[in-house]
Protein backbone atom coordinates (compact mmCIF):
# COMPACT_ATOMS: atom_id res chain seq x y z
CA UNK A 1 0.00 0.00 0.00
CA UNK A 2 2.91 2.02 0.94
CA UNK A 3 4.25 1.34 -2.29
CA UNK A 4 1.63 2.48 -4.75
CA UNK A 5 1.29 5.72 -2.75
CA UNK A 6 4.92 6.70 -3.30
CA UNK A 7 4.47 5.42 -7.00
CA UNK A 8 1.44 7.66 -7.82
CA UNK A 9 2.64 10.59 -5.79
CA UNK A 10 6.21 10.33 -8.07
CA UNK A 11 3.84 10.10 -11.36
CA UNK A 12 1.72 12.95 -10.16
CA UNK A 13 5.08 14.78 -9.53
CA UNK A 14 6.24 14.07 -12.94
CA UNK A 15 3.07 15.73 -13.89
CA UNK A 16 3.63 18.37 -12.98
CA UNK A 17 7.19 18.91 -13.96
CA UNK A 18 5.78 18.04 -17.37
CA UNK A 19 2.96 20.45 -17.24
CA UNK A 20 4.99 23.70 -15.68
CA UNK A 21 5.41 27.25 -17.51
CA UNK A 22 8.26 28.01 -15.69
CA UNK A 23 10.54 29.90 -18.73
CA UNK A 24 13.60 28.25 -19.95
CA UNK A 25 16.89 28.91 -17.68
CA UNK A 26 18.28 31.61 -20.50
CA UNK A 27 19.80 35.06 -19.70
CA UNK A 28 17.01 36.50 -21.86
CA UNK A 29 14.20 34.84 -20.57
CA UNK A 30 15.52 34.76 -17.13
CA UNK A 31 16.15 38.80 -17.69
CA UNK A 32 20.03 38.12 -16.64
CA UNK A 33 21.41 39.94 -20.09
CA UNK A 34 23.53 42.88 -19.26
CA UNK A 35 22.07 46.02 -19.28
CA UNK A 36 23.78 48.81 -19.28
CA UNK A 37 22.40 51.79 -16.32
CA UNK A 38 23.69 55.14 -17.11
CA UNK A 39 24.69 57.47 -13.62
CA UNK A 40 24.12 61.21 -14.71
CA UNK A 41 26.98 63.05 -13.57
CA UNK A 42 27.36 66.69 -13.78
CA UNK A 43 30.00 66.36 -16.92
CA UNK A 44 27.46 64.11 -18.70
CA UNK A 45 24.72 66.32 -17.60
CA UNK A 46 26.11 69.16 -19.15
CA UNK A 47 27.71 67.06 -22.41
CA UNK A 48 23.95 66.22 -23.33
CA UNK A 49 22.70 70.07 -22.58
CA UNK A 50 25.27 71.04 -24.76
CA UNK A 51 24.98 68.40 -27.56
CA UNK A 52 20.96 69.46 -27.49
CA UNK A 53 21.55 73.45 -27.68
CA UNK A 54 23.91 72.91 -30.77
CA UNK A 55 21.68 70.73 -32.44
CA UNK A 56 18.14 72.47 -31.57
CA UNK A 57 19.17 76.10 -32.09
CA UNK A 58 20.46 75.98 -35.57
CA UNK A 59 17.49 73.99 -36.91
CA UNK A 60 15.37 76.61 -34.92
CA UNK A 61 17.37 79.31 -36.94
CA UNK A 62 16.83 77.55 -39.84
CA UNK A 63 13.21 77.29 -39.48
CA UNK A 64 12.90 81.35 -38.56
CA UNK A 65 14.96 81.92 -41.73
CA UNK A 66 13.22 80.09 -44.53
CA UNK A 67 9.77 81.74 -42.89
CA UNK A 68 11.09 84.86 -43.49
CA UNK A 69 11.52 83.66 -47.44
CA UNK A 70 8.43 82.44 -47.56
CA UNK A 71 5.61 84.31 -49.55
CA UNK A 72 2.16 83.45 -49.47
CA UNK A 73 -1.78 84.83 -48.87
CA UNK A 74 -4.27 83.28 -46.80
CA UNK A 75 -8.45 83.74 -47.44
CA UNK A 76 -10.62 82.39 -44.72
CA UNK A 77 -13.99 81.94 -46.75
CA UNK A 78 -16.34 79.85 -44.06
CA UNK A 79 -18.67 82.73 -43.81
CA UNK A 80 -18.93 82.86 -47.57
CA UNK A 81 -22.12 81.03 -47.22
CA UNK A 82 -23.37 83.77 -45.43
CA UNK A 83 -22.90 87.01 -47.63
CA UNK A 84 -26.05 88.43 -49.16
CA UNK A 85 -26.96 86.52 -52.72
CA UNK A 86 -26.82 89.54 -54.90
CA UNK A 87 -24.10 88.90 -57.01
CA UNK A 88 -22.50 92.31 -55.53
CA UNK A 89 -18.94 92.39 -54.43
CA UNK A 90 -18.16 93.47 -50.84
CA UNK A 91 -15.10 94.09 -49.17
CA UNK A 92 -13.84 91.04 -47.28
CA UNK A 93 -12.82 91.73 -43.71
CA UNK A 94 -9.31 91.96 -42.76
CA UNK A 95 -9.59 89.06 -39.87
CA UNK A 96 -10.59 86.84 -42.82
CA UNK A 97 -7.35 87.85 -44.93
CA UNK A 98 -3.48 86.97 -44.01
CA UNK A 99 -0.42 87.83 -46.21
CA UNK A 100 3.38 87.63 -46.07
CA UNK A 101 4.92 89.84 -48.45
CA UNK A 102 8.12 91.95 -48.11
CA UNK A 103 6.14 94.61 -50.53
CA UNK A 104 2.85 96.72 -49.55
CA UNK A 105 -0.54 96.62 -50.82
CA UNK A 106 -0.87 100.18 -49.95
CA UNK A 107 -2.96 101.88 -52.89
CA UNK A 108 -3.67 98.69 -54.24
CA UNK A 109 -7.77 97.55 -54.80
CA UNK A 110 -8.70 95.67 -51.36
CA UNK A 111 -9.57 92.71 -51.22
CA UNK A 112 -13.16 91.65 -52.31
CA UNK A 113 -15.93 88.81 -52.62
CA UNK A 114 -19.37 87.56 -53.43
CA UNK A 115 -21.30 84.63 -53.17
CA UNK A 116 -23.50 83.83 -56.34
CA UNK A 117 -25.57 80.45 -57.35
CA UNK A 118 -24.29 78.82 -60.19
CA UNK A 119 -26.15 75.23 -61.94
CA UNK A 120 -23.64 72.35 -61.87
CA UNK A 121 -24.14 68.88 -63.71
CA UNK A 122 -23.32 65.64 -62.41
CA UNK A 123 -24.18 62.58 -64.62
CA UNK A 124 -27.02 64.65 -66.22
CA UNK A 125 -28.36 66.16 -63.57
CA UNK A 126 -28.32 69.68 -62.51
CA UNK A 127 -27.99 71.70 -59.15
CA UNK A 128 -27.61 74.92 -58.36
CA UNK A 129 -24.49 75.44 -56.05
CA UNK A 130 -22.79 78.39 -53.74
CA UNK A 131 -19.96 79.76 -55.74
CA UNK A 132 -17.72 82.36 -53.68
CA UNK A 133 -15.86 84.78 -55.61
CA UNK A 134 -12.70 86.39 -54.34
CA UNK A 135 -10.88 89.18 -55.97
CA UNK A 136 -7.10 90.15 -54.51
CA UNK A 137 -3.85 92.06 -55.15
CA UNK A 138 -0.77 90.11 -55.73
CA UNK A 139 2.08 92.50 -54.51
CA UNK A 140 4.82 89.95 -55.09
CA UNK A 141 5.59 87.71 -57.99
CA UNK A 142 5.36 84.26 -56.74
CA UNK A 143 8.33 82.36 -57.85
CA UNK A 144 7.93 78.44 -59.30
CA UNK A 145 6.82 75.77 -57.57
CA UNK A 146 3.66 77.99 -56.53
CA UNK A 147 1.10 75.83 -54.11
CA UNK A 148 -2.30 75.43 -53.73
CA UNK A 149 -3.61 74.17 -50.12
CA UNK A 150 -6.99 74.27 -48.13
CA UNK A 151 -6.54 74.59 -44.92
CA UNK A 152 -8.62 72.99 -42.47
CA UNK A 153 -9.22 73.76 -38.67
CA UNK A 154 -11.38 71.49 -35.88
CA UNK A 155 -11.03 68.63 -38.37
CA UNK A 156 -10.22 65.55 -36.26
CA UNK A 157 -8.64 63.32 -38.70
CA UNK A 158 -5.97 61.77 -36.08
CA UNK A 159 -9.27 60.00 -34.33
CA UNK A 160 -8.83 56.44 -33.36
CA UNK A 161 -12.43 55.31 -35.09
CA UNK A 162 -11.78 57.57 -37.69
CA UNK A 163 -8.21 56.59 -38.87
CA UNK A 164 -8.86 52.73 -39.14
CA UNK A 165 -12.61 53.19 -41.00
CA UNK A 166 -11.11 52.33 -44.43
CA UNK A 167 -10.40 49.00 -46.17
CA UNK A 168 -7.03 49.06 -47.83
CA UNK A 169 -7.64 46.17 -50.05
CA UNK A 170 -10.72 47.16 -51.65
CA UNK A 171 -9.08 50.81 -52.25
CA UNK A 172 -6.54 48.34 -54.02
CA UNK A 173 -8.76 46.87 -55.92
CA UNK A 174 -9.95 43.86 -55.17
CA UNK A 175 -13.46 42.84 -54.56
CA UNK A 176 -13.60 42.63 -50.66
CA UNK A 177 -16.57 40.92 -49.62
CA UNK A 178 -19.50 42.19 -47.86
CA UNK A 179 -18.34 40.59 -44.32
CA UNK A 180 -14.83 42.22 -44.38
CA UNK A 181 -16.47 45.50 -45.25
CA UNK A 182 -18.25 45.61 -42.22
CA UNK A 183 -15.56 44.07 -40.27
CA UNK A 184 -13.12 47.65 -41.23
CA UNK A 185 -15.58 50.53 -42.79
CA UNK A 186 -18.15 51.33 -39.71
CA UNK A 187 -19.93 53.48 -40.05
CA UNK A 188 -20.08 54.10 -43.99
CA UNK A 189 -20.18 50.27 -44.53
CA UNK A 190 -23.24 49.52 -46.35
CA UNK A 191 -26.41 51.00 -47.56
CA UNK A 192 -30.02 49.86 -48.54
CA UNK A 193 -30.84 50.18 -52.27
CA UNK A 194 -34.20 51.82 -52.83
CA UNK A 195 -35.43 50.26 -55.89
CA UNK A 196 -34.78 46.38 -54.99
CA UNK A 197 -34.17 47.02 -51.04
CA UNK A 198 -30.83 45.16 -51.00
CA UNK A 199 -27.89 45.75 -48.96
CA UNK A 200 -24.90 46.97 -51.00
CA UNK A 201 -21.37 47.55 -50.68
CA UNK A 202 -20.51 50.98 -50.37
CA UNK A 203 -17.28 52.19 -52.52
CA UNK A 204 -14.78 53.43 -51.32
CA UNK A 205 -16.06 52.44 -47.87
CA UNK A 206 -15.00 53.93 -44.15
CA UNK A 207 -15.85 57.45 -42.11
CA UNK A 208 -12.62 58.49 -44.54
CA UNK A 209 -14.08 58.06 -47.90
CA UNK A 210 -17.29 59.72 -47.10
CA UNK A 211 -16.11 62.47 -45.44
CA UNK A 212 -13.57 63.66 -48.08
CA UNK A 213 -13.18 67.54 -48.61
CA UNK A 214 -15.47 68.35 -51.61
CA UNK A 215 -14.83 72.08 -52.46
CA UNK A 216 -13.71 72.77 -55.53
CA UNK A 217 -11.46 75.52 -57.28
CA UNK A 218 -10.90 77.17 -60.36
CA UNK A 219 -7.65 78.34 -61.45
CA UNK A 220 -6.95 82.04 -60.46
CA UNK A 221 -7.27 84.37 -63.25
CA UNK A 222 -4.95 87.44 -63.47
CA UNK A 223 -7.60 90.37 -64.47
CA UNK A 224 -6.08 93.21 -66.90
CA UNK A 225 -8.48 95.87 -66.39
CA UNK A 226 -10.82 95.61 -62.55
CA UNK A 227 -12.45 98.80 -64.52
CA UNK A 228 -14.26 96.14 -66.99
CA UNK A 229 -17.44 94.44 -65.06
CA UNK A 230 -19.02 93.18 -68.77
CA UNK A 231 -19.03 89.18 -68.88
CA UNK A 232 -16.12 89.83 -71.08
CA UNK A 233 -14.02 90.77 -68.82
CA UNK A 234 -10.13 90.14 -69.91
CA UNK A 235 -8.39 87.71 -67.87
CA UNK A 236 -5.04 85.33 -68.12
CA UNK A 237 -5.79 82.20 -66.46
CA UNK A 238 -2.86 81.02 -64.41
CA UNK A 239 -2.52 77.44 -64.98
CA UNK A 240 -2.23 74.95 -61.84
CA UNK A 241 -2.47 71.24 -62.30
CA UNK A 242 -3.39 68.54 -60.05
CA UNK A 243 -1.45 65.90 -60.72
CA UNK A 244 1.39 65.78 -58.88
CA UNK A 245 -0.01 66.28 -55.35
CA UNK A 246 0.14 63.18 -54.02
CA UNK A 247 3.30 61.42 -53.05
CA UNK A 248 4.39 57.98 -54.80
CA UNK A 249 4.05 55.99 -52.05
CA UNK A 250 0.31 57.23 -51.72
CA UNK A 251 -0.09 56.45 -55.32
CA UNK A 252 1.05 52.82 -55.12
CA UNK A 253 -2.26 51.94 -52.27
CA UNK A 254 -4.56 52.49 -55.01
CA UNK A 255 -6.02 50.66 -58.27
CA UNK A 256 -9.36 50.73 -60.22
CA UNK A 257 -11.68 48.70 -58.64
CA UNK A 258 -12.54 45.06 -59.91
CA UNK A 259 -16.12 45.02 -59.01
CA UNK A 260 -18.68 44.40 -61.50
CA UNK A 261 -19.99 47.60 -63.08
CA UNK A 262 -23.57 48.25 -64.89
CA UNK A 263 -23.20 49.48 -68.18
CA UNK A 264 -25.72 52.11 -68.02
CA UNK A 265 -27.31 54.46 -65.02
CA UNK A 266 -29.92 52.96 -62.96
CA UNK A 267 -29.14 49.28 -63.32
CA UNK A 268 -30.30 47.21 -60.16
CA UNK A 269 -27.98 44.31 -60.49
CA UNK A 270 -24.76 46.15 -59.18
CA UNK A 271 -23.14 45.36 -55.56
CA UNK A 272 -21.90 48.89 -54.79
CA UNK A 273 -22.83 52.40 -54.28
CA UNK A 274 -21.28 55.56 -53.62
CA UNK A 275 -20.25 56.72 -50.18
CA UNK A 276 -23.79 58.79 -48.36
CA UNK A 277 -22.14 61.84 -48.83
CA UNK A 278 -21.08 61.59 -52.61
CA UNK A 279 -24.86 61.20 -53.72
CA UNK A 280 -24.88 64.33 -55.49
CA UNK A 281 -21.27 63.49 -57.56
CA UNK A 282 -23.08 60.15 -58.69
CA UNK A 283 -27.17 60.82 -58.17
CA UNK A 284 -27.21 58.28 -61.02
CA UNK A 285 -25.28 55.48 -58.97
CA UNK A 286 -21.98 54.11 -60.67
CA UNK A 287 -21.80 53.12 -64.21
CA UNK A 288 -19.79 52.27 -66.76
CA UNK A 289 -20.44 56.28 -67.55
CA UNK A 290 -19.64 57.55 -64.35
CA UNK A 291 -17.23 55.42 -62.26
CA UNK A 292 -15.04 56.96 -59.39
CA UNK A 293 -11.27 55.83 -60.03
CA UNK A 294 -9.36 55.69 -56.73
CA UNK A 295 -5.93 55.72 -58.82
CA UNK A 296 -7.02 58.83 -61.30
CA UNK A 297 -7.91 60.94 -58.34
CA UNK A 298 -5.00 62.75 -56.52
CA UNK A 299 -6.77 65.07 -54.44
CA UNK A 300 -8.59 61.58 -53.15
CA UNK A 301 -5.29 60.02 -52.18
CA UNK A 302 -4.19 63.13 -50.40
CA UNK A 303 -7.30 63.37 -48.24
CA UNK A 304 -7.22 59.74 -47.13
CA UNK A 305 -3.35 60.40 -45.75
CA UNK A 306 -4.99 61.22 -42.67
CA UNK A 307 -3.13 64.11 -40.41
CA UNK A 308 -1.87 64.16 -37.25
CA UNK A 309 -3.46 67.49 -35.85
CA UNK A 310 -7.09 68.82 -36.00
CA UNK A 311 -5.49 71.72 -37.72
CA UNK A 312 -3.97 70.68 -41.58
CA UNK A 313 -3.85 71.97 -45.11
CA UNK A 314 -3.76 69.84 -47.83
CA UNK A 315 -2.27 70.34 -51.53
CA UNK A 316 -4.72 70.76 -54.07
CA UNK A 317 -3.08 72.18 -57.10
CA UNK A 318 0.50 73.51 -58.04
CA UNK A 319 2.36 74.61 -60.88
CA UNK A 320 5.90 73.95 -61.14
CA UNK A 321 7.05 75.75 -64.06
CA UNK A 322 5.34 79.51 -64.05
CA UNK A 323 5.48 82.68 -61.96
CA UNK A 324 2.54 83.53 -60.47
CA UNK A 325 2.97 87.63 -61.57
CA UNK A 326 2.07 90.32 -59.52
CA UNK A 327 -1.35 91.77 -59.98
CA UNK A 328 -4.73 91.21 -59.70
CA UNK A 329 -6.63 87.94 -59.52
CA UNK A 330 -9.66 86.89 -59.39
CA UNK A 331 -10.27 83.15 -57.39
CA UNK A 332 -13.58 81.20 -57.61
CA UNK A 333 -14.45 78.48 -55.72
CA UNK A 334 -17.73 76.17 -54.71
CA UNK A 335 -18.39 75.85 -51.28
CA UNK A 336 -19.31 72.49 -50.43
CA UNK A 337 -17.88 70.94 -47.38
CA UNK A 338 -19.63 71.82 -43.93
CA UNK A 339 -16.90 72.60 -41.89
CA UNK A 340 -18.95 75.14 -39.77
CA UNK A 341 -20.93 71.68 -38.31
CA UNK A 342 -17.60 71.03 -36.46
CA UNK A 343 -16.92 74.48 -35.12
CA UNK A 344 -14.18 74.75 -37.77
CA UNK A 345 -12.87 77.21 -40.67
CA UNK A 346 -11.72 76.51 -43.75
CA UNK A 347 -9.52 78.59 -45.87
CA UNK A 348 -7.11 78.53 -49.20
CA UNK A 349 -3.65 79.17 -49.18
CA UNK A 350 -1.33 80.63 -52.27
CA UNK A 351 2.11 80.64 -51.58
CA UNK A 352 6.09 79.75 -52.87
CA UNK A 353 8.06 77.94 -50.53
CA UNK A 354 11.43 78.51 -49.48
CA UNK A 355 13.90 75.88 -50.02
CA UNK A 356 11.28 73.51 -50.53
CA UNK A 357 10.14 74.45 -47.07
CA UNK A 358 6.36 76.07 -46.55
CA UNK A 359 5.68 78.53 -43.58
CA UNK A 360 5.98 76.70 -40.14
CA UNK A 361 5.99 79.42 -37.33
CA UNK A 362 5.38 76.95 -34.76
CA UNK A 363 8.66 74.91 -35.35
CA UNK A 364 11.05 77.38 -35.60
CA UNK A 365 10.08 79.15 -32.50
CA UNK A 366 9.60 75.52 -30.64
CA UNK A 367 13.38 74.71 -31.52
CA UNK A 368 14.81 78.12 -30.73
CA UNK A 369 13.16 77.79 -27.58
CA UNK A 370 14.10 74.37 -26.79
CA UNK A 371 18.07 75.03 -27.66
CA UNK A 372 17.73 78.05 -25.28
CA UNK A 373 16.61 75.89 -22.39
CA UNK A 374 19.42 73.18 -23.08
CA UNK A 375 22.18 75.81 -23.09
CA UNK A 376 20.84 77.97 -20.25
CA UNK A 377 20.50 74.22 -18.36
CA UNK A 378 24.37 73.08 -19.78
CA UNK A 379 25.57 76.62 -17.92
CA UNK A 380 23.75 76.24 -14.37
CA UNK A 381 25.08 72.70 -14.23
CA UNK A 382 28.67 74.14 -15.08
CA UNK A 383 28.31 76.60 -12.68
CA UNK A 384 27.02 74.41 -10.08
CA UNK A 385 30.09 71.95 -10.63
CA UNK A 386 32.08 74.82 -10.15
CA UNK A 387 31.09 75.66 -7.00
CA UNK A 388 30.52 72.88 -5.28
CA UNK A 389 32.72 70.37 -6.54
CA UNK A 390 32.30 67.02 -4.53
CA UNK A 391 32.62 63.13 -6.11
CA UNK A 392 29.80 61.00 -6.97
CA UNK A 393 30.57 58.88 -4.63
CA UNK A 394 30.96 60.49 -1.69
CA UNK A 395 29.07 59.02 1.42
CA UNK A 396 27.52 62.40 2.34
CA UNK A 397 25.03 61.88 -0.61
CA UNK A 398 23.86 58.72 1.69
CA UNK A 399 22.73 61.25 4.44
CA UNK A 400 20.81 63.83 2.46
Amino acid sequence: MVSLFRKNKASASGESQAKSRKPRDTPFLQQRMKAWQPIFTNRTSIQAFLVLGLIFLPLGAFWLSNNEKVREIRFDYTKCNEIDLNNEFEIMPDEYISKRFKASSAGQPVVRWKRTARPITFDQVTNNYTMCTIDFFLPEDLKPPVLFYYHLTNFNQNHRKYITSRHKEQLKGKDASLSSIKDSCHPAETRMAMEDGQEKIIYPCGAIANSVFNDTFANPKRILDLSDTSSRMQTITYNMSRVGIASSQDKSLYRPTSYSIPENAGANDSIIVPPPNWAERYPRGYHRGNMFNPAEDEAFMVWMRTAASPSFAKLAMRNNDQPMKRGIYRLEMFSHFPIQKNDGKKSVIITSPSSGVSYNGFLGTAYMITGSISLVLAVLFSLSTVRRRRPLKDHAYLHR
